[in-house]
């Protein structure tokens, strides 16, 4: 929901002008490990509006609808969007109230790889990291492939995933 918590990502979005700047491997993996570490804003339309409690919480009801819009590309294809502070949400739209939900990497890879309910694949095909500045894209095959590095990591280190250890793909 929309809340006055700063977010800001100032390391990523110097990676992502260090990568426009020069395309090596060095750099992307300088900026995929800053996409891993972000948070960003992830505009929703949440029907009925949530109130606002005594201690300032967002309440939702428990027939809360929550939609994420998605941006369509020429082709057709569909993205969700991520913005790596405030001014890159406001040249989307710029209004008061604007509803919004702190993203991490793992939440946008849980939408994009998932089945929806009626066991169909999820039609957004990525998101794109500010999409009216810098927009850096990470595709499904993208997100895909990095949680699978995420998972083989935590198995070298023993963590999560390792033998006898559970996954976890439920948002923090």
């Amino acid at each position: 929901m929309e809340f006055k918590k700063t977010v800001t990502n100032p390391m990523l979005v110097g990676a992502m002008e260090v990568l426009r700047a020069e395309d090596t491997p060095e750099h992307r993996e300088m900026f995929l490990e800053e996409v891993l570490k972000a948070v960003f804003l992830m505009p929703a339309v949440v029907t009925p509006t949530p109130e606002i409690g005594p201690d300032g919480e967002v309440k939702l009801s428990p027939d809360s609808r929550i939609q994420f819009p998605m941006l369509s590309a020429p082709d057709g294809k569909q993205f969700f969007m991520a913005f790596t502070d405030w001014t890159e949400l406001k040249k989307w739209k710029d209004e008061d109230g604007q509803q919004t939900f702190a993203f991490r990497f793992k939440d946008y890879a849980d939408m994009l790889l998932k089945k929806t309910p009626d066991g169909k694949e999820n039609p957004a095909s990525g998101f794109l990291i500010n999409p009216y500045g810098a927009k850096m894209m990470i595709t499904k095959e993208v997100a895909a492939s990095l949680i699978a590095r995420i998972v083989h990591q935590a198995r070298k280190q023993g963590g999560p995933g390792a033998e006898g250890q559970p996954v976890s793909h439920e948002k923090n």
